[in-house]
């Protein structure tokens, strides 16, 4: 399965191994993506936690339009609080669909003010995926 994406429209580079991974994580799935129209890929590292830490996860939403997938935002979720009052909370979000990025400390901005964070988000991520420490799950529609 080779999926057709459209990188030309994104207002950030996507890496291809960016792609691939996203690619992969659909190819072990049993999702059969031509009978679809949009997708949401869940990576979680099952040990993160308040208490130990770890990777944080991370939800891409993909759209199909004509033949070509478009990313529409990937959004990284971390814990804030502490003990029993820590929640999982939305801390970086790359919306590719309305040009929009949201960072935790500084607030609602342009995507292209955060085009330094997702160069190093984006690189992270795709070694956090080649190291084996996510479980992935998808979901349609």
């Amino acid at each position: 399965m080779s999926m057709k994406f459209n990188t030309q429209s994104c207002p950030l580079r996507l890496s291809s191994e960016l792609l691939k991974a996203l690619e992969s994580a659909l190819r072990n799935s049993n999702i059969d993506v031509s009978c679809e129209t949009c997708l949401t890929i869940v990576f979680k590292d099952e040990s993160y936690s308040v208490e130990t830490g770890g990777f944080h996860p991370v939800e891409v939403r993909l759209v199909k339009i004509g033949e070509e997938w478009q990313i529409e935002y990937i959004t990284d979720f971390c814990f804030a609080g502490n003990g029993y009052d820590a929640e999982l909370v939305k801390e970086i979000d790359f919306d590719f669909a309305n040009n929009y990025g949201f960072h935790l400390y500084t607030g609602e901005c342009q995507l292209s003010e955060l085009s330094e964070l997702y160069n190093i988000w984006q690189n992270n991520f795709v070694h956090y995926v080649e190291m084996g420490v996510f479980q992935v799950k998808i979901t349609t529609g």
